[in-house]
């Protein structure tokens, strides 16, 4: 019966001791806040902002005949939507009135120059004889009015008008000899004729002409709706995409107008866009994605951000969390930009920070 006792008692002393740990285990728990962290790393989130874009030529170029007269149009070689290389010719002309033109001009050039050299011959002995009556008037043996006369013959006033009647002459009879390379139409640069304005077996002048489309330098226009106005700006970078030829291009924000579209109700901006293989056309459509940020900053996981007032973290520092206020950028709904606030050392609670205080004392059970 004793030893019963005995045992009942040691019994009760061990489930005792068994209660009086697991207590001891509990408040320790309690003691501590278990946290997971992590240290930023750098990176960014680049926004894209998308604007459908058109395609069209920065520059037409008109072809206009320099005709000195009117001329008959005898061949047509082109017709619109046609590519047409640089000095490739588009059309022909008749040459007879300007080939009347040209001889015209030639023998008012040839009068021009016999007159200039009759005068150029007469001034030469004018010259001569004026330098033998100087001699003779300083020696006393002629006149004031002789020499005064002598000297007149010998002034260059009227050749120097002839000589101009002869450049200008000269100047008219080149520029009709270029008249008749103008017969031929050709194309300034490559590109593709958007209008013609010149028909076959009809008469052709300056008011008739041909337009080119430059191929190589297009320009690609965008519109901005008035939210978006102050987060583009020219020089940003940019993605061009054209679905029709399922190509990309790099360039960057040409302009913007600061003057709203009145169709449009939005912003105008524009961009260039070098065409070197000259596969894209004018009026296709293209897609403009410009990039608004692209600066490494700090991530973090979106969820380790608080909020009270200000944007904070917490950071472990010797067990304890310290509130450390930060600025927050741009997030892709998982990561978020930290922009300040951060030196990218710091250990940052990324699960249990909604369980502690400063005051807490976290426990780290994962992380780096």
């Amino acid at each position: 019966m004793k030893n019963k006792w005995i045992i009942g008692l040691i019994l009760i002393v061990f489930v005792m001791s068994g209660c009086t740990a697991t207590t001891e285990d509990i408040i320790a728990k309690e003691v501590y806040v278990p946290v997971e962290v992590m240290q930023a790393e750098e990176g960014s989130i680049s926004k894209t902002l998308t604007f459908t874009g058109e395609i069209s030529s920065e520059a037409s170029v008109v072809v206009t005949p320099m005709l000195m007269s009117a001329e008959e149009a005898l061949q047509v070689l082109v017709k619109v939507g046609d590519y047409v290389d640089k000095d490739q010719v588009m059309a022909v002309l008749s040459a007879d009135n300007t080939s009347d033109q040209v001889e015209s001009s030639r023998l008012q050039y040839e009068l021009a120059k016999s007159s200039y050299d009759a005068q150029y011959e007469s001034y030469l002995n004018a010259v001569e004889s004026f330098e033998k009556i100087k001699l003779l008037y300083e020696a006393g043996a002629v006149s004031k009015s002789e020499y005064d006369g002598a000297k007149l013959r010998a002034s260059d006033s009227q050749l120097s008008l002839l000589k101009d009647q002869l450049n200008q002459a000269k100047f008219a009879y080149n520029n009709s000899l270029g008249n008749l390379d103008d017969l031929n139409l050709k194309a300034p640069v490559s590109g593709i004729i958007s209008e013609i304005n010149i028909s076959e077996n009809n008469m052709v002048s300056s008011q008739n002409t041909i337009t080119v489309l430059n191929l190589e330098n297009l320009e690609v226009s965008f519109y901005i709706p008035e939210g978006k106005i102050g987060t583009v700006k020219p020089g940003m970078p940019v993605t061009i995409s054209i679905p029709s030829i399922n190509k990309t291009f790099d360039s960057v924000v040409e302009w913007i107008n600061p003057q709203k579209d009145a169709g449009k109700n939005m912003y105008k901006g524009n961009l260039l866009l070098k065409n070197m293989d000259e596969e894209i056309y004018p009026g296709m459509k293209a897609f403009v994605d410009v990039k608004l940020s692209n600066d490494t900053t700090y991530l973090l996981p979106v969820d380790a951000i608080m909020f009270d007032e200000e944007y904070y973290v917490y950071v472990v520092n010797q067990e304890k969390p310290l509130r450390t206020i930060v600025e927050i950028g741009e997030d892709n709904g998982e990561k978020i930009e930290i922009l300040s606030g951060l030196t990218g050392d710091e250990f940052i609670i990324v699960k249990g920070q909604n369980f502690v205080k400063e005051d807490s004392i976290v426990k780290v059970v994962r992380g780096q």
